[in-house]
């Protein structure tokens, strides 16, 4: 039996690749490095709200990652999270639905998943929201990286650390 920690912070997560990864951490870094120092632009999959025991979140993804061939994401357009709050990101596309097979076999009971989920890159948190007008015309400038393979998740601590990175298994059939 597996004991929940609800109070660490420990979530997975894909990261991106450097080439996209770069110009999407420079501008996170000026408007909202509270939250992009230490913490490289990726694609989060699975919350400390919806997996708070990390054991057996680590566990699930070692499993998963090890029957998980590599797959496509899309990076799509800048947007503004819904809601007065503010905040901004980038929307990510998943064609083959690798993301919900993934979310599917590491969020089964007695995990649970949000009831909204979407896959997006966080430029600006929503808790830095006010700065969303400011930094709207900065944001309209990343370029579109377009697609790029996933070929492992990642499991971060609370300060953002890789705590044990998982990769695919190149031979394997999608999960």
């Amino acid at each position: 039996m597996h004991e929940a920690r609800h109070s660490v912070k420990v979530q997975a997560r894909i990261p991106l690749p450097a080439d996209a990864r770069r110009n999407i951490d420079w501008l996170r870094e000026i408007w909202n490095p509270e939250r992009a120092v230490g913490n490289p632009a990726h694609v989060t999959v699975a919350y400390q709200d919806e997996a708070p025991d990390p054991a057996l979140l680590a566990e699930r993804l070692r499993l998963v990652a090890s029957q998980t061939a590599p797959f496509r994401l899309t990076i799509g357009s800048v947007a503004k999270f819904p809601g007065s709050a503010g905040g901004v990101y980038l929307t990510v596309d998943d064609p083959s639905s690798g993301v919900v097979a993934i979310r599917a076999a590491v969020l089964a009971p007695p995990f649970s998943h949000r009831e909204r989920f979407g896959l997006h890159i966080t430029l600006l948190h929503p808790d830095h929201g006010v700065r969303t007008e400011a930094a709207w015309a900065a944001f309209g400038g990343v370029p579109l990286f377009g697609g790029f393979e996933v070929t492992e998740l990642q499991l971060v601590g609370p300060d953002n650390s890789v705590l044990a990175a998982f990769p695919f298994a190149a031979d394997s059939e999608r999960f």
